[in-house]
C-alpha cells in the first residue's frame, strides 16, 4: 500500500495506490501528516484511489482519519477501485471515475481458526462488518433491490458509467492510462472482461526484462516466466503472507485472553495476589508452559480458623475463677455438670469446708 498525504493548492491531497494492507506500519506517519495539514489551516481534502482493495478494517481506519478534515471530501478513481477501496470512495461527497475505469463491490471475506468460540466470534464480526458495508452501499445507490441482489451473487463489476448510474460515482471523466501492470492488477481481482492497454509497449529487451529474469531466478521460477505470471505469483504469495499475519494476530489475541483468564482465576482462588499480577503476566508471555506449571503448583492460601473461647472452658481454671462470672458458672453447670462438680469438690477441699 502506498498511502500519502500532501498539501496541494490550498487543500490536502491523499493518494492511495495498491492493496490496502500493513496499516500498522503506515498509520502513525499518515495520521501525523493529516493532523499537521489540519493544524496548518487546511480544511478540504481530495483523494485519488487506484486500488484492488484489501483489509476492510484498515479501509475503515483510513476513512476515520480522512474524516478529521472539517471541509469537503472529494475523490477520484484511477483505472481500478475495487472491494474495500470502494468503501473509501463512497465516503467522499463527490467521486469521479475515468471512462475506462472499473468499480467493483462484493461481500467481505476472511477466515478464522482456533476454538469454536474463537470461530463463532470471528463469524459474528464478519456478519456485522458485511452488514455495515452493505448498508453503506445501499445508502448511496439508486436501486437498492438491484444492489442487494448483486451483493448476494458475488463480485459486481461496473464500468464508470454504470457506477454513476448506480449512485456510487458522481462524474465520469476522460480515460485513464492502463499499462500492463495495471491490467494485471485488474485481472488478479477476478475481472474477466477485455482490458484496453493505453500505454505504448516496447517489445525489445529492456532493463526491466533483465530485472525480471533475475527475480524469477532468485525465486526458483522458470526462466520463461512472463511478467504477468510473476506478478500473479507474487500476489498469491502476498495473500498467503497476509493470511499468516492475520492468523498470527488472532493467535496473539487468543493467547493474551487465555493469560488474562488464568491470572483472574489465580487471584480469585487466592493462589496469587493482585500486586504480583504483572510479574506473572510477563512470565506467562515469555514462557507460557513453564510459568503455567509453576502457577498451577501454587496452592490456595487457607485462612486459619479462629475459635472464640468457650464460656464453659474450665481448662486450668479453679472454681473461684468463675465466681466473678455468674454467667460462665451457670453455663458450666448446665453444659458440663461433671466438671462443675469436680471444681466445686476441689474448692471445698482446699478451703476446708
Amino acid at each position: 500500500m502506498n498511502l500519502t498525504a500532501t498539501a496541494e493548492n490550498g487543500r490536502a491531497r491523499i493518494e492511495l495506490k495498491g492493496t490496502i494492507s500493513k496499516w500498522r506500519e503506515t498509520e502513525a506517519e499518515f495520521t501525523s501528516k493529516v493532523e499537521q495539514l489540519i493544524r496548518s489551516g487546511i480544511k478540504d481534502v481530495h483523494i485519488y484511489i487506484n486500488s484492488p482493495g484489501g483489509e476492510c478494517f484498515e479501509a475503515n481506519e483510513i476513512v476515520n482519519v480522512i474524516k478529521k478534515f472539517p471541509g469537503k471530501i472529494t475523490g477520484e478513481g484511477g483505472a481500478l477501485v475495487a472491494s474495500a477501496a470502494t468503501y473509501i470512495a463512497i465516503n467522499c461527497t463527490s467521486f469521479s471515475m475515468p471512462a475506462n475505469g472499473l468499480f467493483m463491490i462484493h461481500q467481505v471475506s476472511g477466515g478464522a481458526c482456533g476454538r469454536v468460540a474463537d470461530i463463532e466470534s470471528a463469524l459474528e464480526v464478519m456478519r456485522k462488518l458485511n452488514e455495515h458495508y452493505l448498508n453503506a452501499f445501499l445508502s448511496k445507490c439508486t436501486d437498492k433491490k438491484k444492489i442487494r441482489d448483486a451483493w448476494e451473487k458475488g463480485d459486481y463489476w461496473m464500468s464508470a458509467q454504470e457506477a454513476k448510474e448506480n449512485g456510487f460515482v458522481t462524474e465520469v471523466t476522460g480515460k485513464a492510462k492502463v499499462d500492463k501492470a495495471t491490467a494485471q492488477m485488474i485481472t488478479n481481482c477476478g475481472y474477466t472482461g477485455e482490458i484496453e492497454i493505453t500505454d505504448s509497449i516496447n517489445n525489445e529487451k529492456s532493463k526491466n526484462d533483465m530485472d525480471l529474469t533475475m527475480l524469477t531466478t532468485r525465486f526458483g521460477m522458470d526462466a520463461s516466466t512472463t511478467e504477468a505470471q510473476f506478478i500473479a505469483q507474487v500476489d498469491v504469495w502476498k495473500r498467503k503472507a497476509d493470511r499468516v499475519d492475520m492468523l498470527e494476530r488472532q493467535e496473539e489475541a487468543r493467547k493474551e485472553q487465555e493469560i488474562e483468564n488464568i491470572l483472574n482465576s489465580a487471584i480469585k482462588e487466592k493462589r496469587i495476589t493482585a500486586d504480583v499480577r504483572d510479574d506473572w503476566k510477563a512470565n506467562l508471555t515469555s514462557n507460557f508452559d513453564t510459568a503455567k506449571k509453576l502457577l498451577d503448583a501454587i496452592k490456595p492460601v487457607e485462612m486459619p480458623e479462629v475459635h472464640a473461647p468457650s464460656l464453659t472452658d474450665s481448662t486450668n481454671k479453679k472454681f473461684e475463677d468463675f465466681q466473678n462470672d455468674p454467667e460462665a458458672l451457670r453455663n458450666l453447670m448446665e453444659k458440663n455438670p461433671a466438671e462443675y462438680e469436680r471444681l466445686l469438690d476441689d474448692y471445698v477441699k482446699r478451703n476446708g469446708k
